[in-house]
Formats: C-alpha cells, sequence, structure tokens
C-alpha cells in the first residue's frame, strides 16, 4: 500500500521501540526509587538509635560525680523504649592512662533490626 501525500506519522516499529525505551528507563528509575526509601528508613534508624546513645552518655556524664567506681573497668546492658521501639544499650566504661578520667563505650542496637545499630565513645571525669 502506497503511502498518502501528505500523511504524518509514526510506523509500529518506531512506536514499539520507543515504548521499549521508556520502559527500561521507567525500571530503572523504580528500582532507584527502592532502594532510596530502603536507606531513608536504614538512616532513620541509625540516627534514632543515635539518639538513643547521646540520651545513656549524656546520663552517664550527670551521674560520673555521684557513682564514681574508680579506675576498675564495668560493663552493662540495659533496654530503653524510645520512639515506639524497644533498644539494647551496652555501655562500657574502661580506665584510660590519665588519673581521673573514664572511657565510656556505648553500644545500641534495635531489638527488631540488628542492622541499626551505633556505637559511641566519650570519656569522662570519675
Amino acid at each position: 500500500m502506497k503511502p498518502l501525500k501528505g500523511q504524518k506519522g509514526f510506523t509500529l516499529i518506531e512506536v514499539m521501540i520507543a515504548l521499549a525505551i521508556v520502559s527500561i528507563a521507567l525500571a530503572g528509575l523504580t528500582k532507584s526509587l527502592g532502594d532510596t526509601a530502603l536507606n531513608q528508613a536504614q538512616l532513620e534508624s541509625r540516627i534514632i538509635a543515635t539518639w538513643v546513645a547521646e540520651d545513656e552518655l549524656v546520663k552517664q556524664h550527670l551521674l560520673s560525680g555521684v557513682a564514681s567506681e574508680g579506675n576498675a573497668s564495668s560493663e552493662q546492658a540495659t533496654t530503653v523504649t524510645q520512639l515506639g521501639r524497644e533498644w539494647r544499650i551496652d555501655a562500657r566504661s574502661e580506665s584510660t592512662t590519665f588519673p581521673g578520667i573514664k572511657k565510656l563505650l556505648m553500644a545500641v542496637t534495635d531489638l527488631n533490626d540488628d542492622d541499626a545499630s551505633v556505637e559511641l565513645v566519650t570519656v569522662v571525669a570519675e
């Protein structure tokens, strides 16, 4: 069949190629958005874990003058609830080479998600 004079448009093969290109681009975009959503959820959990650790470090700073343990190392584990989640806090204190100063390590883990964990270290006066 001969095309009519002045007839314009795309052939079927051109339309199919364009749809294939668009579908490949959309598949890549969908994967990228899914990865972004997953990373955002993990980042949120790590931020909350950092807040929990910072809260515990502040408590230790405030209580350091009240309950001084000398130069002995100590470990304790507690569980707290913050922002609707259960967090396990492993606190460890160690003596340092400087008299009157001890090192505190706070390791915080979400009880429902092991990936959401953080460790913070600071020093306090005994």
